[in-house]
């Protein structure tokens, strides 16, 4: 089995900021919304990375993930729909 590095141990990234599942993540959406809507430029970027690395989900959720964040599902519609069809990797 390869080698994996869990991404969710990333020290430059604020521990209210840190999750491990899709299910963290929406639980804890509306604090890490706060804390990335006060982001630089380059803070958002490097989250970016952080989102897109995270290796327990599909794309299909860390694209609902960044579009929350940037305001594209503002009332978590989308979110939490797929929410129910998330599984662990």
């Amino acid at each position: 089995m390869e080698n994996q590095i869990d991404f969710s141990e990333c020290e430059f990234i604020d521990e209210a900021m840190k999750y491990y599942t899709y299910f963290d993540f929406c639980k804890e959406r509306k604090t890490i919304k706060q804390l990335f809507n006060v982001l630089t430029k380059q803070g958002k970027r490097f989250y970016l990375w952080y989102v897109y690395a995270n290796i327990h989900m599909d794309n299909q959720y860390k694209n609902a993930i960044w579009d929350y964040l940037n305001g594209y599902d503002e009332n978590a519609v989308e979110l939490l729909r797929i929410k129910r069809n998330y599984r662990v990797k």
